[in-house]
Order: C-alpha cells, then sequence, then structure tokens
C-alpha cells in the first residue's frame, strides 16, 4: 500500500518566484542536464476554497473536461511540439492524495526539451480560449464529466467528507471532490474560470534540460496580464474540533460493501525527522493490518494505513473496505492492532530496514520522471515549504532507528475518530432512513 506523503507548513524563503504584476504566474524552473524530455505542472491554488466561496462545488473537476475539449481542438498543435497534456484528477489508490487534493488541481504535461516554451504558451492560449465557453461546449463537459465520475464515488471518498464534517465543523470543506451536479448556468462557469484559471492564482513548475533564466521568462510574459487579479491563496488551516461522539455510522444502498475509517490526530509543529517516524510507523501499521486481514483473513478489498494532512493538520489514518457485516468487528480490530503496536518493545532491525527501504522505494517512484518531480516542487512553492522538501524527509527517514520508532507514540495526541458506513439497502428501508442518514453507534 502507497503511503501519502505527508506535507509540513515550514515558513521560508521561496525558491524560483517570480512575478511581475498582479495578473502575473509565479514560476519556478529547475535546469537538469541530461534530461529525455521536460515535465512541468501548473497548480492551480485553493480547489476547495474556490468551490466553497463560488457555490460551485466540483467545478474544477468539471473545468476540466472543458480544458480538455478546446485541447482536442488544438490538438495538432500539440502534437507538432511532441507535448501531451493531462487536465484532470483521476480516482486513485487510497492514501494517495498525489492527484485529488483539496488544495490544489493541476494542469500539466511532457514535451522536448527544446519545445518547452512553445508548448508552455500553447497551454496558455487553450486555457484562454477554454475560458471563452459556449453553452454547447458547457453542456457536452457535463455530460462527459459526470459519465466520467460514475466509477469515481468510492465509500472511502464518502467516510472522508463525513469525516472532515465532524472534524472541522464546518469550517473546512467538506463537499465531495468531483462533479455530480447538474448544468450550472454558462455565466456561472464563466465566472470560476475567470478566477480560479487566473494567472495569479497559478504556480508554474518546470523540470527539464531547458535554459532556465530564459524560459522562466517566458512563462511569466506568456501567463500574464489575463483573467482576474486574485488574492493571495494562503494555506488553509482549519480549527480542529474533537467530536463529542468519536463513532458515527452512515448508511449506504451499496448491499456488499462497507468502509471503516480511523484516525488519530497527530501533535502540531512535527520536524522532519518526526514526519518521517509517523510514514515508517503508519507503513508498519500497514503491514501488520494488511497481512492479517486480507491475506490471511479475506475480509478485505482495500485496506491500509497512511498519513494524511487534512486542513493543515495531520493524522494517522487506518481504513478497510469490508462487507457490511464486518465493518464494526474490523473496526475493533484494526484499533486493537494499532493499540498493540504501539504498547510494543519494538521490532528488529532487519524488520525496520525492510519497512524503511519499501517506504523510500514507493516515495522515490513518485518523484521518478520529470513531470512529478515538477509536481513536488510545486507543492514546495504552495506549502511554503524548503526546496527538495521531500529529499529532506528520505534523508530522515534512512537515519530513523528502532529506539526512535518504538517511541512514535508519542506523536498521536487526541483520541481515535470513527466512521463506518455498513447499512445495506434492506436495512435502510428498515430503519426508514436515506442514504447518508446518521444513527448514532451504541
Amino acid at each position: 500500500m502507497k503511503q501519502v506523503v505527508a506535507i509540513l507548513m515550514l515558513f521560508a524563503a521561496v525558491h524560483g518566484f517570480s512575478a511581475q504584476n498582479p495578473t502575473s504566474v509565479r514560476a519556478s524552473v529547475q535546469v537538469l542536464p541530461g534530461s529525455v524530455a521536460t515535465g512541468f505542472h501548473i497548480c492551480l491554488k485553493g480547489r476547495k476554497i474556490w468551490e466553497q466561496k463560488l457555490n460551485a462545488r466540483g467545478f474544477a473537476d468539471l473545468t476540466g473536461y472543458i480544458l480538455e475539449q478546446n485541447y482536442r481542438k488544438m490538438q495538432n498543435k500539440f502534437d507538432a511540439l511532441g507535448c501531451e497534456l493531462q487536465f484532470y484528477d483521476y480516482p486513485f489508490l487510497p492514501f494517495d492524495d498525489y492527484y485529488t487534493r483539496d488544495e490544489m488541481s493541476f494542469i500539466r504535461g511532457k514535451v522536448p526539451n527544446e519545445n518547452a516554451s512553445a508548448a508552455l504558451s500553447l497551454v496558455a492560449k487553450l486555457i484562454q480560449c477554454a475560458e471563452k465557453v459556449n453553452g454547447k461546449a458547457l453542456a457536452a463537459a457535463v455530460r462527459s464529466c459526470t459519465r466520467g465520475n460514475r466509477m469515481r464515488v468510492s465509500l472511502g471518498g464518502v467516510a472522508g467528507n463525513h469525516l472532515k464534517e465532524l472534524m472541522f465543523a464546518g469550517e473546512y470543506p467538506s463537499f465531495p471532490t468531483y462533479f455530480h451536479g447538474s448544468a450550472p448556468e454558462l455565466t456561472q462557469i464563466k465566472k470560476f474560470m475567470n478566477l480560479y484559471y487566473s494567472p495569479s492564482n497559478m504556480i508554474i513548475t518546470v523540470v527539464g534540460d531547458v535554459d532556465g533564466k530564459t524560459l522562466e521568462k517566458a512563462i511569466v510574459k506568456d501567463f500574464s496580464g489575463w483573467g482576474d487579479s486574485v488574492p493571495v491563496m494562503n494555506v488553509f488551516k482549519a480549527k480542529l474540533v474533537i467530536p463529542a461522539e468519536k463513532t458515527a455510522e452512515f448508511g449506504t444502498r451499496r448491499k456488499n460493501q462497507g468502509y471503516v475509517l480511523l484516525i488519530r490526530p497527530l501533535k502540531e509543529n512535527l520536524s522532519v525527522k518526526e514526519i518521517a517516524t509517523a510514514l515508517l510507523l503508519a507503513r508498519q501499521v500497514s503491514d501488520v493490518i494488511s497481512f492479517q486481514l486480507r491475506e490471511r483473513e479475506g475480509l478485505a478489498y482495500s485496506i491500509g494505513a497512511g498519513i494524511r494532512n487534512i486542513g493543515g493538520r495531520f493524522f494517522m489514518v487506518l481504513a478497510m473496505g469490508t462487507t457490511p457485516k464486518h465493518v464494526r468487528s474490523s473496526a475493533d480490530r484494526m484499533s486493537g492492532m494499532l493499540d498493540k503496536l504501539l504498547k510494543g518493545p519494538g521490532i528488529p532491525e532487519s524488520q525496520l530496514e525492510r519497512i524503511r527501504n519499501s517506504l523510500l522505494i514507493s516515495r522515490r517512484m513518485k518523484r521518478l520522471t520529470n513531470v512529478n518531480k515538477a509536481f513536488f516542487n510545486g507543492l514546495d512553492l504552495l506549502w511554503n515549504r524548503p526546496k527538495n522538501f521531500e529529499e529532506s524527509v528520505d534523508n530522515s527517514i534512512k537515519k530513523v532507528d528502532i529506539g526512535t520508532l518504538a517511541n512514535a507514540k508519542t506523536l498521536l495526541n487526541g483520541p481515535e475518530i470513527r466512521i463506518l458506513i455498513n447499512a445495506s439497502e434492506e436495512q435502510l428501508e428498515k430503519n426508514d432512513g436515506g442514504e447518508g442518514t446518521h444513527r448514532k453507534h451504541p
């Protein structure tokens, strides 16, 4: 099970910052000699905040399809440059929010090094064309989007939204990420795009064998002077509220699927070393619960543990997809396994090395291609982190010893909160409830 890359808010000097006027983009170019191709990532800031502010739920997802429509119209021009683009999010593995994130969405691509500037200039033109969307194009985007999203309504996502509602008392946007609504008014979608896709709401990061200074100036020139000037979108840190009732149970009409989500807050202001320790602990927990409940007993169709950043707060998260009748017992068992590990004497050096190597390999794989490197460089700028932050976490992972991992329980700071989704269609009808009906845990 892949681990989520934990994000730490460190207020430090920002590398590669360029901006000349209120509607200018923020850009950073990393020169990497010998690269086969250049990767670029355009971060669109404040995804859920903008959607909440404009009452535009799922619009970041929907407008990705509008961009794709225009990409197809301009396909020959991009193909001539050898450039491939991607606009919208994909459902991914549990705990791996590489694609689907609350604080941003993206446009990203890869292109031969010599065509990087021309490709990004073409992307700027594509966005401006997309913002002129008409009613016919909007209707087509809605159809494509809703059809594609039929497979995206996971119980894990439903549980996560319920969890945000409980923990942040309405302060943090808890509505679904993907668009499932009816067609919005044309003026509403244009207003959203004019703000969300404004250059002043973007961070562009590029990694490749390019002329860094020249390319950075070209990006600022091409991504300036259009769109509305938007305020700086600061990192959103929500006020955590521990609910009085630590377990909430919800119903689903899926007869054969249930879901367990367990979450424990971590202490605030984690150091890089503490993040590394928490990631190793999560990998250890994930291995233990996966082996027992999925491999040996066959109870889980998906299972794992990870470290999540939700609303600027860090959490240890355990999750499991199973049948409805096993939801409560699985929650108890996973919680018990975690407590046993936290109270245990520690693990032998050989086991620590196995866990460490597995974690480092999965983390490094995420940063293997230049487009992925550009993604993480963008996160460093978005979250005001030091440059190469993920590499510093990797270096700390290498140094965590048995004693440090055995004391990882000191990083947990708060009670366990549970979200259980376990009602079958028959149970809902019997209890005269609807989908999403809240029932207190006895």
